[in-house]
């Protein structure tokens, strides 16, 4: 049987920035097959609904090699009203997304999950959202998931976040699902990447934010892109005629930015023997600790990260400052990954964990810069209690965000995956080859610089209301936007 690769993004064309090369990858190879979920039906621009999805249904089937059965839009709003995001609303009243609707909705041939499932719409409500989504990856229960990361962009943020908090809870709803978790940004490298794909050598995806997320350079995963992906000859470069097909966003404008000779993930550990335990603190929730949230936020919309309250801190009169654990079953445990967030300058952490047999206690000095602490150590055999016993607590506000208590050994990638690995560019440099790739860097400058005088249709109705309905653009307000455009400069 093949495997099942389930794709989470936010809007339609971010299956290509955030796993477009290794779906295609993947699919085409046979063992997997692919699922892709779009959160939203990008209608920022209401007018542009239908077509952004009749865009991705063409590209994650013919580019990604999806069955459109298997091709699911929740249906959510692209930006809201109300200055509240749907991942902070509260209450029953839905909020009015920007194209002015309240439900969820699809294409009459193709609707939305929550119809297509119920017979009936999911009103814009968080719960409504959290439960479709969740639905999805319960029914969908792929070996493998590709999920966006926490980009700068609002609904990223959202439906990486939401992602994750669905995901912790079915963890711990079945212990038999462990899924392998990858992740991806889709602006950091890709849709806001450095425009260096016609330079010489080439060189694997820059992250020049990396600094600012949860990981490392040693923790990157870089899967390499497939053949007909990366070459210079753009008429023939699979990925950029996809990037042509969304012809709402004019993605290909972006094509030197965008593709890359290599993908970036990054592995989120789903082994956490937290999920099936039962835990108790002396003070403050507990639960932080495993809902696979490494942060939250407070505001998605805002451009710099705002943090909410997303770890475990105990009270500051709590003298004992403890967490015990308790498993079902007796454990074998090696690895213990801790994740905490304060002010890393200043602040100090420092943890005992203490194990039911008379193995010696593992003691760590937790960094709290929301980046991985991990500690390996013998394994302790026959496990069923731990403590987890704060010695030292110096600031740290926003607390323990996340503790993976794990096996001795982490679970090898797919051999599939691990043959995908990237190892380098395999494009040979002649003299022929540097030609080509500055004649097809000046054809896309050039190409480039003429659609932005001469917009395609889509363009022009974003800037005039007065034809954001009408099929055909009369050729006068192209005239008009390029006189617009003449006395702006």
């Amino acid at each position: 049987m093949r495997q099942k690769i389930l794709l989470i993004v936010p809007h339609p064309d971010d299956e290509l920035l955030v796993g477009g090369g290794l779906l295609r990858t993947l699919s085409q190879n046979g063992g997997y097959e692919p699922y892709v979920v779009y959160t939203t039906n990008g209608d920022f621009y209401s007018h542009e609904a239908e077509a952004r999805l009749r865009e991705s249904l063409q590209v994650s089937n013919g580019f990604c090699g999806v069955e459109e059965r298997h091709i699911y839009f929740l249906g959510y709003g692209d930006g809201w009203k109300d200055d509240v995001h749907l991942y902070h609303q509260e209450g029953e009243k839905p909020l009015v997304s920007m194209a002015g609707r309240t439900e969820t909705y699809g294409l009459e041939e193709h609707g939305d999950y929550r119809y297509t499932r119920s017979g009936r719409h999911s009103a814009y409500r968080r719960a409504d959202w959290k439960q479709d989504l969740k639905d999805v990856i319960v029914e969908v229960r792929a070996d493998l998931l590709l999920v966006v990361d926490c980009d700068e962009h609002a609904d990223h943020r959202a439906a990486s976040l939401l992602a994750e908090e669905c995901l912790g809870e079915i963890f711990r709803e079945d212990v038999s699902y462990r899924p392998l978790v990858l992740k991806r940004f889709g602006y950091d490298g890709v849709w806001k990447g450095r425009a260096d794909f016609f330079e010489l050598p080439r060189r694997g995806t820059v992250l020049s934010r990396l600094s600012q997320t949860p990981y490392t350079p040693e923790e990157e995963l870089r899967f390499a892109m497939p053949k007909d992906c990366v070459t210079p000859r753009l008429a023939r470069n699979a990925f950029y005629r996809a990037l042509r097909c969304y012809r709402t966003q004019e993605a290909w404008q972006k094509a030197d930015e965008i593709i890359n000779i290599d993908e970036v993930f990054f592995r989120r550990n789903t082994d956490n023997l937290l999920y099936g335990a039962a835990l108790s603190a002396s003070s403050g929730n507990p639960e932080y600790l495993r809902d696979f949230k490494l942060f939250d936020c407070g505001d998605v919309a805002k451009k710099e990260l705002v943090l909410k309250e997303c770890g475990w801190k105990p009270e500051m009169a709590d003298a004992e400052k403890t967490v015990r654990i308790r498993f079902e079953r007796p454990q074998t445990v090696g690895r213990i990954t801790v994740y905490a967030l304060g002010d890393s300058g200043a602040d100090r952490l420092k943890a005992v964990f203490s194990f039911d047999t008379d193995a010696e206690p593992v003691s760590m000095e937790i960094r709290p810069d929301g980046k991985r602490n991990l500690c390996t150590f013998a394994p302790r055999e026959g496990v069923c209690e731990m403590t987890l016993h704060v010695e030292a607590w110096e600031g740290v506000f926003w607390g323990i965000t996340e503790l993976e208590i794990l096996p001795p050994k982490e679970r090898d990638l797919p051999g599939a995956l691990r043959e995908l690995l990237f190892h380098g560019d395999t494009l040979k440099v002649t003299r022929m080859v540097k030609m080509r790739m500055r004649m097809e860097k000046a054809a896309l400058y050039l190409k480039r610089k003429v659609f932005r005088w001469l917009p395609n249709s889509h363009t022009l109705r974003r800037h005039d209301s007065e034809i954001a309905k009408r099929e055909h653009v009369p050729f006068r307000y192209r005239v008009l936007y390029i006189a617009k455009r003449f006395r702006e400069r």
